[in-house]
């Protein structure tokens, strides 16, 4: 599993990073940090929790 974030639709609400810390992170402008990063194994309902919170659907979850 994989995270691919539209980098260009991302308006920095934030939300990903704010409900998981542990996954997501932001650049320091409020962006997302990356693109597209792997899933550590065991975190992939926290990848989907915070993909739902994206208030402008600029993140999916890619299964390999």
């Amino acid at each position: 599993m994989r995270i691919h974030i539209a980098l260009d639709e991302c308006e920095a609400h934030g939300m990903c990073a704010l409900h998981e810390p542990d996954l997501y992170e932001l650049d320091d402008d409020g962006y997302a940090a990356d693109a597209d990063f792997p899933v550590p194994q065991g975190m992939e309902a926290a990848a989907r929790n915070g993909a739902s919170r994206c208030p402008m659907s600029a993140i999916k979850v890619v299964e390999d």
